[in-house]
């Protein structure tokens, strides 16, 4: 097939001169493209580096938070503990020293006791709510009411007062109860005398 030349028109132009080269600040453009991709390949490694780091240190800080809260724990707990101990001692102490009164209360009745006389049985009991009162029974081997008047002028003598006392008498026994009263000598001295 055959085309016609005045058919077609020819728009192709002469390419010498056209357009000129570009400058050579604009070829720097090229580089500084690859350069950001290499840059940014790059930044992304260092992101990714970093990041793992990161959840790496998360994970210490988490065991470690864990251990401490684990130690923080056990100090809690040797604490309360050594409260608990605290308070058992204290409450030890308050008792040895409301019992003071009780060791040289059994050595003077002990010794109250004369040669035609014996002790059968001695109790002395003590409320923990209040250590001052103590419920006193004794059993002696009698046969006269003298040796009990002996030993409650003893007990007397310690700053101690019966209250509501039962005397039952039999056969050469002589059966004592009373609540003894403790009179502590500072507490009477702290406190003020009713009417003044």
């Amino acid at each position: 097939m055959q085309i016609f030349a005045k058919s077609i028109d020819d728009f192709k132009t002469d390419r010498k001169g056209m357009s000129p080269p570009l400058p050579i600040y604009l070829r720097i453009v090229p580089m500084l493209f690859y350069l950001t991709i290499a840059a940014s390949i790059l930044l992304n490694g260092l992101f990714f580096m970093r990041y793992i780091q990161a959840g790496k240190n998360k994970e210490t800080a988490l065991i470690r938070d864990t251990q401490i809260q684990a130690d923080l724990d056990g100090a809690k707990k040797q604490r309360k503990d050594l409260e608990s101990e605290t308070m058992q001692a204290s409450d030890i102490a308050a008792w040895l020293n409301a019992s003071r009164p009780l060791q040289p209360l059994v050595v003077e009745i002990a010794r109250s006791i004369e040669d035609d006389s014996s002790i059968i049985e001695l109790r002395l009991d003590r409320d923990a709510d209040n250590p001052t009162q103590i419920r006193f029974s004794m059993r002696l081997s009698s046969d006269s009411a003298h040796q009990l008047d002996v030993t409650l002028k003893k007990i007397a003598a310690l700053r101690f007062r019966t209250f509501s006392p039962q005397q039952t008498m039999e056969k050469g026994t002589i059966d004592y109860k009373a609540t003894l009263i403790w009179l502590d000598a500072n507490r009477e001295q702290a406190e003020p005398a009713p009417g003044s």
